[in-house]
């Protein structure tokens, strides 16, 4: 049975993240499960088209100071209610926590509709990157209320759903992600490509590929190149962009190549130019960027947190670091890149679990999720149509 679905979101493509990509998909999954969605996300100038069954209401925003690429859309909570009013949804999924989502939880309140939160990212944990960590415990208790106001909050993995029992939020499920296997795939390695890059045809690579930000934990992924010895990998490509940069670059030994954002079969490109992936973040709540290194062949070092503990297999499909200093980082990027045999089978490994992670299960199980949330509604009940729009 279809859904009419509100979707609430202060980060959407074409602004690249793992949020932004994978709402894009859910939505996509949704419209193509026969459902019609309401997008309320900022404006963006350079947003494509939305496609049949997608309608869109979005506003311009204003830039938060330490995270640009992020816009807070600058709408009324009367507009607000009033735009949910007339699409008239079955349920409303709110998918962040700032201001549009607090108003459009109010509103939900106001109008009688079901709710459904879903946690992407670690704020509380972000805090102390930005020299804020005196506001953790706010923050936790501000998350805790928020998510606590819906009927379910969906997380990523059974890691941060146990943090997130431990800071008193109440049902959780479990909203794992997937993976495109065609787009990522190691069948994508060039030679033409690696020479483009820089690389040498026999050089080792370690790829990181994400926001270049304090809170990935990058200044100790610097850190353990410098320390690595003559044997360790000859490279580390570093695909992203962000405030960070800079920096990066200003303290960057040789070998280290800045790959800039990229996109699509670009970015599926850059993976596949690797021999092994380097995920140095402790505070994502899953990092989608594993599970494209891993169907691009390649397996993962990262340190034992939520994400690579939930995703990697130790020396079968990647490495656990479980002292988050630079020099244990560093003895496991030196072992992926001497190691060749191992390090090859483990990227046929990580392959293999790649392709066990099926976007379209994972996307049909939130719509059955949806249906719970939404069965005291009148599902289904008959509506007139609704042309899209952008709000102003």
């Amino acid at each position: 049975m279809s859904l009419r679905v509100t979707l609430v979101s202060e980060t959407y493509m074409p602004q690249i993240n793992g949020v932004s990509r994978t709402l894009e998909r859910l939505v996509d999954h949704c419209v193509q499960g026969g459902d019609l969605v309401q997008l309320m996300v900022p404006r963006y100038e350079e947003a494509k088209a939305d496609r049949e069954g997608i309608v869109r209401c979005s506003w311009r925003g204003w830039r938060l100071p330490f995270y640009r690429e992020v816009l807070l859309p600058l709408v009324t909570p009367r507009r607000l209610r009033r735009e949910i009013a007339d699409f008239s949804p079955d349920l409303v999924h709110i998918a962040t926590e700032g201001p549009l989502g607090v108003a459009a939880l109010r509103a939900c309140r106001q109008l009688g509709l079901p709710v459904v939160s879903s946690y992407h990212t670690n704020f509380p944990q972000y805090l102390s990157s930005y020299r804020l960590g005196l506001l953790e415990s706010i923050a936790w208790r501000y998350l805790r209320w928020f998510h606590n106001a819906t009927s379910m909050t969906l997380c990523p993995t059974p890691t941060i759903r146990d943090v997130l029992y431990e800071h008193g939020f109440e049902r959780v499920e479990i909203w794992s992600r997937g993976v495109d296997t065609r787009l990522f795939d190691a069948t994508r390695r060039s030679i033409a490509v690696r020479r483009e890059l820089g690389i040498g045809e026999n050089e080792v690579v370690a790829v990181y590929a994400g926001r270049l930000a304090a809170e990935k934990n990058l200044p100790l992924l610097m850190d353990a190149w410098h320390e690595r010895p003559a044997e360790g990998p000859d490279r580390l490509l570093l695909v992203g962009d962000g405030p960070l940069r800079g920096q990066l670059e200003a303290r960057s030994a040789d070998g280290v190549i800045f790959a800039g954002y990229r996109r699509g079969e670009d970015l599926a490109r850059c993976y596949a130019a690797g021999d092994f992936f380097v995920f140095p973040s402790v505070t994502d709540t899953f990092g989608n960027v594993m599970l494209e290194a891993m169907a691009s062949g390649l397996p993962v070092v990262g340190f034992d947190v939520a994400g690579p503990r939930d995703i990697v297999r130790h020396t079968e499909t990647g490495l656990i670091v479980r002292d988050q200093t630079a020099g244990a980082l560093s003895r496991a990027m030196v072992h992926l890149a001497t190691m060749t045999q191992q390090r090859q089978h483990m990227g046929r490994k990580a392959r293999s679990f790649a392709e066990a992670q099926s976007w379209h299960q994972i996307l049909e199980q939130v719509r059955e999720q949806y249906r719970v949330v939404a069965s005291p509604v009148n599902i289904g009940r008959g509506r007139p149509g609704h042309a899209g729009r952008n709000s102003e």
